[in-house]
C-alpha cells in the first residue's frame, strides 16, 4: 500500500547516511478492536506490525520508526464510520447501532484537540532517542492499561457493552425484521465488512 511504496521510495538515501527517522500515524485502534470496524482495525493492527518489523529490521543502519497513536481525537472520523454503518440499518444490528450512534455523539463532547498529535508527531520528530510509540492524547493510555491488565473474557463483556450487543437490542430488531415485507438486496453485509 501508499505507505510501503513511500518508505521503500526513500530506504536506499537513509541506508547510504545511516541514519533517518521514519514516523507513521496509526491509531489506538491498531492495538484494540472495537464492535463494527473490524476492517478499520485490522488496517492499523497491519500498520503497527509493519512498523516494528521496520524498527527491528532498521535500527542497525541508524534508522528509527517510530508510531503515532491518536485516541478520540476531534475530527470527522467518527461521523463518517457512523455513517458508513447505516448500512446495517435492515440486519439485525440496527438496534444496537442507534444505541451505539448515540453514545458516539456524546463521547465527541470529550474528544481531544487535533493539536495533541501535532505536538506527538513534534516530539517524535525531534527526540534524541524517539520511542517507538507516542500515545496521544496521554490519557488514553489508561485504555490500553485496562486491555492489558483485564482477563479476556472481562475484556470481551466491557466490548459487548460498548457495541449494545445484548440479545435485548438483536432479538428486537430481528422480530422487525422477520414481521417486514422481505426486500430483494445483496447479501447482508457483516459489520466488519462495512466499518472503514
Amino acid at each position: 500500500f501508499g505507505l510501503m511504496n513511500v518508505t521503500r521510495a526513500f530506504l536506499p538515501k537513509m541506508h547510504e547516511r545511516r541514519a533517518g527517522r521514519i514516523i507513521n500515524v496509526s491509531s489506538v485502534g491498531g492495538r484494540i478492536t472495537l464492535p463494527y470496524f473490524g476492517v478499520y482495525n485490522s488496517t492499523k493492527y497491519a500498520l503497527e506490525s509493519l512498523s516494528d518489523a521496520l524498527r527491528y529490521e532498521l535500527r542497525p543502519f541508524g534508522i528509527d520508526v517510530s508510531l503515532i497513536e491518536p485516541g478520540v481525537i476531534r475530527t470527522n472520523f467518527e461521523a463518517t464510520a457512523v455513517t458508513n454503518l447505516h448500512a446495517l440499518n435492515e440486519t439485525p444490528y440496527s438496534g444496537a447501532l442507534a444505541k451505539y450512534e448515540e453514545m458516539s455523539k456524546m463521547a465527541d463532547k470529550f474528544a481531544s484537540n487535533p493539536i495533541v498529535i501535532a505536538k506527538a508527531i513534534s516530539r517524535a520528530v525531534n527526540a534524541r532517542r524517539p520511542s517507538a510509540r507516542y500515545v496521544a492524547p496521554w490519557s488514553t493510555n489508561f485504555v490500553l492499561f485496562f486491555r492489558a491488565i483485564a482477563p479476556q473474557f472481562v475484556w470481551d463483556w466491557a466490548m459487548r457493552k460498548v457495541g449494545f450487543l445484548s440479545m435485548k437490542h438483536l432479538e428486537e430488531k430481528a422480530q422487525d425484521v422477520t414481521a417486514a415485507p422481505a426486500k430483494p438486496r445483496a447479501q447482508t453485509p457483516t459489520p466488519h465488512a462495512t466499518a472503514n
